[in-house]
């Protein structure tokens, strides 16, 4: 393009080529937060750090031991986690977080008292 003009015919072409520039930095950002960069070594961390890798309250997760629900060891009175189990175990639980639009239906007609005349 000479002189930086933008033109009406040269847009598509603009346009792809930012479109190719996001996808670029987006792979970029990936791969700079990826939980896997962050491990380095995956020694035991406290809870300070296990809240701040699941971004939730230190009471949640005392919440989520107690339950048996998120992995930790207990060294006397401290409670530890690997980093690694960390990321496994959220990102099983996002996954298993997700409903289909039936079921999000069926828990809606349940939560029904009264049922309308009409079929659903």
């Amino acid at each position: 393009m000479p002189n930086n003009q933008i033109t009406f015919e040269s847009l598509p072409s603009i346009v792809k080529e930012l479109v190719d520039e996001i996808g670029e930095l987006k792979n970029l950002l990936k791969e700079h937060i990826s939980p896997t960069s962050t491990i380095q070594n995956d020694n035991l961390i406290g809870i300070d750090e296990a809240c701040k890798i699941l971004r939730r309250k230190k009471s949640t997760i005392y919440h989520l031991v107690r339950d048996g629900e998120l992995p930790h060891y207990k060294t006397g009175k401290m409670l530890e986690f690997r980093p690694s189990e960390l990321y496994a175990w959220q990102n099983s639980y996002a996954s298993d977080r997700v409903k289909s639009a039936e079921e999000i239906l069926a828990d809606m007609k349940s939560a029904i008292k009264r049922h309308p005349n009409s079929k659903w």
